[in-house]
């Protein structure tokens, strides 16, 4: 049995478990929100009730004069301090992120990942990588809970080993190229990615197919390409090809060749990683929609090299890659002008996007702000006298218990083993 390409791709972990429909991907992304807004409001108000606690514990243990309490003049055991980014600042109701100001939240992510791409002078394929693995992680996780900043390191991490294997280094390695980032730092999120991640690490780029595609128009240009499916011979090919390019020498449709290849190329590489393209189009649709952009004339030759114009599926293609090319342009780093096609990072952050990273500030998760901590605790038990504490062993049945419920809530019960 002979396979083509989509046949193949159908095959693959990024179509089974990581395509959807609008709807489902809208319904996925209002569950998660809605579980994240739960458990932050849950945590903060825990977080309150100890603090509160302490806060009585140092009021009771201080001298009278008040030198050592919070409100005095000493340091004190700061029990009263807002939680860091002010969750917990006024003790009032905790405003959440809705789902819509999530989505903005991680675009700004994943827009300030490019930027450490650049930084790190990454290869186009690992920040690609990276930055997708960054959307899937919070398809399932809430910017409320994981920060941007601490994930998107490990996740170039990952990018890194996956695009280049043994080449990417180690971690301490990785680290040493970032500004105040430890080892420890870049570990500790790790699983709790790859879990996310559901350990599906195959990423398929649209851009890794664009040299293909010029390659076969440049043959068209020459007249080297061989008869199409409807009988064209190659000298006709090559009379319809400098036609869509609006030229008459070889020589000039080449450097205009050159100029659409760049142009698509830096579609494929920005609005494409900054969109949801990837969720909701194949690799090869993501393609030709970016070519579609930078020649609207030239990709429907091609498209017709491929498929007759006559043929129903040749309107649906055409509509969804439409469709494809419409989301794509509709961000801010799109212009028809490919000297002008770069994020407009000068112009800054949209209001609606700085208005949901103010909010954030104050809807974060206090258990999991500090996840080198939580890694560690994680792997080791505080003992005394060789024993748990009785109270910490207490709580830790308690977590574990609500944990499993929570986890079952949201991902269903585990699955009964055969016989």
């Amino acid at each position: 049995m002979r396979l083509n390409e989509d046949d193949l791709y159908r095959q693959s972990t990024q179509y089974k478990h990581w395509s959807f429909t609008p709807s489902d991907l809208t319904r996925l992304r209002q569950k998660t929100n809605a579980h994240a807004a739960t458990q932050v409001k849950l945590h903060i108000a825990q977080d309150r009730v100890e603090r509160a606690k302490l806060a009585t514990l140092d009021v009771a243990s201080a001298p009278e004069s008040g030198a050592d309490t919070p409100n005095g003049n000493g340091a004190g055991t700061g029990a009263n301090t807002p939680v860091p980014g002010g969750a917990g600042d006024k003790g009032g109701e905790v405003d959440c992120l809705t789902t819509e100001e999530e989505n903005m939240v991680v675009d700004k992510f994943c827009e300030t990942a490019m930027k450490l791409g650049d930084f790190l002078k990454l290869q186009p394929d690992v920040t690609a990588t990276a930055i997708q693995f960054m959307r899937r992680f919070y398809l399932y996780n809430s910017p409320m809970t994981y920060d941007g900043t601490k994930i998107s390191k490990t996740a170039f991490f990952l990018a890194l080993k996956l695009e280049l294997g043994t080449r990417a280094g180690s971690a301490s390695d990785f680290a040493s190229r970032l500004p105040k980032t430890s080892r420890d730092d870049i570990v500790a999120p790790e699983y709790t990615i790859v879990q996310a991640l559901r350990f599906n690490f195959e990423v398929r780029h649209p851009f890794r197919g664009l040299k293909g595609v010029h390659l076969e128009l440049e043959d068209m240009i020459r007249g080297n390409y061989a008869v199409a499916h409807d009988g064209r011979t190659p000298a006709e090919l090559r009379g319809e090809a400098l036609q869509a390019l609006e030229v008459a020498e070889e020589e000039e449709a080449a450097t205009k060749l050159g100029n659409i290849y760049a142009h698509t190329k830096d579609i494929l590489t920005m609005a494409a990683q900054l969109t949801d393209a990837y969720f909701l189009y194949t690799p090869s649709q993501i393609l030709l929609a970016a070519h579609l952009l930078a020649s609207p004339a030239l990709t429907t030759f091609y498209l017709a090299t491929k498929i007759p114009s006559s043929s129903p599926a040749s309107t649906k293609i055409l509509s969804t890659l439409q469709s494809c090319a419409d989301l794509l342009s509709s961000h801010r780093s799109y212009s028809k002008n490919p000297a002008q096609h770069k994020l407009a990072w000068a112009d800054g952050d949209p209001p609606a996007t700085k208005k949901a990273m103010k909010k954030l500030r104050g809807c974060k998760d206090p258990t999991t702000q500090d996840l080198v901590a939580l890694n560690a605790g994680k792997k080791r038990d505080v003992v005394r006298d060789g024993t748990l504490e009785e109270g910490k062993a207490k709580r830790r049945k308690l977590n574990r218990e609500t944990a499993e419920k929570e986890n079952d809530a949201f991902w269903g019960p585990e699955l009964k083993k055969e016989g």
